[in-house]
This record gives structure tokens, sequence and C-alpha cells, in this order.
């Protein structure tokens, strides 16, 4: 049987103790966490969210970083060298709370900035501070996806991984076909659905996605990591009116009867 993961966002303003054990009470056994301070509000500290986890059975597949000033990487200048420090400090908290991946945008918004030599030596220097560290850094597939392309033709390692995000590839990159060309890199899920218009974060099957060809995907890619959803109930047309327990057992028998 296939593990199966959730963000542990999905929706609904609930005490992370009350979320997780719904999770876990739904059939999930691993969580994708946040990891930064700008939900702070609603999440709490973030460091006690891991062993909070645990405590209910629930497995840390990764950590989502921040990623609203990632653009600065690739450009000259004090603030690109600031987000190289931020992002080694979340690496190092990955290891000392024994998270084995963090997921990584390499770009942000509609204009980013070009793909540049220096922001492949400051991805460098990232990505061998996680070698150190035993921690993978798995790149997300977003909007622009040169960026992307850009890294993995220019840095080889270990800890270089590829998390396929399905919701953007359905409604960015429909010319694409990210599992083919990162597959073997594979090291993250973001399985989510829309209609192709939006980044909706909707259950599977309840948009475009062709979830028969991405299950066939990952089973020839025998990849054994969670089968790990990001939605939410915020821009579904179907599940809007759910309890989050009906939520997450909708959410939880569409995706095992995908990838059984």
């Amino acid at each position: 049987m296939k593990r199966m993961g959730i963000y542990y966002w999905f929706g609904y303003p609930i005490q992370n103790f009350e979320r997780f054990k719904l999770i876990k009470e739904a059939g999930f056994d691993h969580v994708m966490l946040w990891w930064g301070d700008e939900f702070i509000e609603i999440d709490g500290e973030k460091a006690v969210l891991p062993d909070m986890a645990r405590r209910l059975g629930l497995a840390v597949e990764n950590v989502h970083l921040p990623y609203e000033k990632v653009n600065d990487i690739w450009i000259d200048g004090i603030n690109g060298l600031d987000m190289v420090k931020f992002y080694k400090s979340c690496i190092t908290d990955c290891a000392a709370h024994h998270i084995p991946t963090a997921v990584l945008h390499v770009m942000d918004g509609e204009t980013p900035p070009a793909p540049s030599q220096i922001g492949i030596d400051r991805f460098k220097d990232i990505i061998e501070f996680a070698e150190r560290k035993n921690v993978n850094i798995a790149l997300e597939n977003l909007k622009r996806p040169k960026h992307l392309d850009f890294i993995f033709s220019n840095i080889q390692s270990k800890c270089l991984g590829f998390c396929y995000d399905s919701g953007h590839e359905n409604c960015y990159s429909q010319d694409k076909d990210f599992l083919s060309n990162y597959g073997d890199r594979l090291m993250a899920l973001h399985l989510h659905d829309n209609d192709g218009s939006a980044d909706q974060h909707r259950i599977p099957g309840e948009g475009t996605v062709n979830w028969e060809m991405v299950s066939e995907k990952l089973f020839a890619l025998e990849y054994s990591g969670a089968i790990s959803l990001e939605i939410t109930n915020e821009f579904s047309k179907q599940f809007t009116g759910l309890s989050p327990e009906e939520f997450l057992k909708v959410a939880y028998e569409r995706t095992y009867e995908i990838f059984k």
C-alpha cells in the first residue's frame, strides 16, 4: 500500500493538534509543513510542529520554505546574499528537526529576473550546504520553467531533486512533461487539481488533471515517497460545505483510488 500524505493546511482554521489528529484519523500517515513565520498567528511556533505531528503517528515528509524574496538570488546585491543565509538557516533547522527534505521555489511572480550565473553560484552554495547537513532540496515546477531547467542543467548533486506539482503543470505548463523530464530526480509531490485556468488546489478528480497519466508515470518511476496532497477547500466547487473530517475523508478516498 502506498504511503499517503497531505499538506497540514487544507483550508480550515483549527488548532494544530486537532488538525494533525484529524489528518491521522482520515488515514494519512505523512504531513508536509510550512517552514516560515508568515502564518505564526494561525500556526503558532513552527519548531513545535514536527514533534507534535510525530506524537500523533504522522511522519514529516518535507517542509516548504518561504519564497517571497527568492527572486533576489538571481540579482547581484546584498539581498541575494541574505536569501542564501536565510535558506541555510532553514536547512539547519531541517537537520535539527530530522526533516529529510525542503521544498524550494526558484522564482516568484509573472516577471522574475532572468536566470544568471550569480544565481547558479548561490544555488550551488545552498546545495553544498544541504549536502553537509544531509538534507535534500526539492525544486518545484512553477509558472516559468526556464529557471528550473537552468539549475538542473548546471548543478549535479545527490541532494538536489525535483518536487512535482500537478496543479502547476496543469494550469501553467500544459506543454511540459515534468515527470518525464525530471522524474529520475523526484523527491516530493504536490498533488492537486484545477480546471486549467488557475492554481486552485482542489481534490484530485475535481478538475482536468489527467490522473491516470500521473499515476502511470509515478508507477513507472517506482516512486517510493508518500503520495502527498497540497489541497484546500477554499477554491473547491464540490466540497466547500464539508466539515474538516468529511473533506479529509473525500480527499483520502479519491486519492487512494487513483494510486492504489
